[in-house]
């Protein structure tokens, strides 16, 4: 009888067939991020700091903008003293 590995997951996730598949998505995903960002450009920078990071099992996209968190979600400006509504581009690269 045939038996399943209980690994098989992990495995085949790092096969390189797998890896390009899903290098190809996160890179499709990164365009989205930057289509809608590219509506809120001031300096360049949130764009810029955007990258596909690999891992193990698969890839991310990330910001290393460091002030990333506050221009996607928003957040109290001190400058303004008043909230400021995020640009929300990072959660196009979920749809």
């Amino acid at each position: 009888m045939a038996e399943i590995r209980p690994d098989l997951d992990a495995m085949v996730a790092g096969l390189p067939g797998v890896m390009g598949a899903l290098k190809l998505e996160a890179e499709e995903r990164k365009a989205r991020v930057v289509a809608k960002a590219s509506l809120h450009i001031d300096t360049g920078e949130f764009i810029a700091g955007l990258k596909v990071k690999r891992h193990t099992k698969g890839y991310s996209i990330v910001n290393e903008d460091p002030l990333a968190a506050h221009k996607n979600w928003g957040g109290w400006n001190e400058r303004a003293n008043r909230y400021v509504d995020g640009i929300h581009a990072m959660e196009a690269a979920l749809w």
